[in-house]
């Protein structure tokens, strides 16, 4: 779409269709890893997807969730 606000109402549908979880944790790295210098934010970034990553092994749902929502058929597709 040529209209930025229509434009922005898809982005905002596409990223309000994941898991609130994932949206909050990525919102979470961009907001503080944003916030500081470069190589600072992305030593942040990593920091934060490395115990996001170690949470999830050991919650033992968290794969089981994420299997589901990727193979739910009636979720919204993107078409971005």
């Amino acid at each position: 779409s040529d209209d930025p606000m229509e434009r922005a109402m898809e982005i905002a549908n596409y990223v309000g269709g994941n898991d609130a979880t994932m949206v909050q944790r990525y919102k979470r790295a961009i907001d503080e890893g944003g916030a500081m210098e470069l190589s600072k934010g992305l030593q942040r970034e990593r920091a934060l997807a490395l115990a996001h990553y170690l949470e999830a092994v050991q919650d033992g749902t968290t794969f089981e969730g994420a299997k589901k929502f990727i193979t739910d058929e009636t979720r919204p597709r993107s078409k971005l």
